[in-house]
């Protein structure tokens, strides 16, 4: 048996939007809008395969740079609060290799008019991927995108 290497990671994102958490809950329960934002850059690009957002749900999905969508990504969802909570565990891989399994925990506070967002995302690596600076990059772009979704 080949012996596999992990590394572990929590990476911490928060943003704060000029919208209510309903506004901001939506655009996560909506898969066209998570298809606005979702990709971290204007090279690359996110396709859903199923999605099933509610508790249970699936999504399963295939992203990479545009015309090259070599991750899998198969997202479970375990526990949504509607305005309040998304709890969900994230499993990539490419057809080689799993690369990194996350628990993440997307937490929306109303602030006023506004809504403060904290993403958590318990990551775990596998084999050098370069997996844990990808993820919290990726996050922090497309969070910085749903300020965008949600001037919409």
């Amino acid at each position: 048996m080949t012996k596999r290497s992990v590394k572990h990671a929590t990476i911490v994102l928060e943003r704060r939007y000029a919208a209510p958490p309903a506004r901001v809950f939506a655009a996560w329960a909506d898969p066209e809008a998570r298809l606005r934002w979702g990709p971290p850059s204007d090279t690359a690009a996110i396709t859903f395969l199923e999605t099933d957002f509610r508790i249970g749900g699936r999504d399963i999905s295939k992203c990479g740079s545009k015309g090259n969508l070599i991750f899998h990504v198969d997202t479970r969802y375990e526990d949504i609060v509607p305005e309040q909570r998304i709890v969900m565990v994230e499993s990539v891989s490419t057809a080689e290799a799993p690369l990194a399994s996350s628990l993440i925990t997307v937490e929306l506070k109303a602030e006023g008019a506004m809504t403060r967002l904290i993403l958590t995302d318990q990551i775990a690596a596998f084999d050098d991927s370069d997996m844990i600076a990808g993820s919290k990059a990726g996050w922090s772009a497309s969070l910085d995108n749903l300020t965008k979704e949600l001037s919409r």
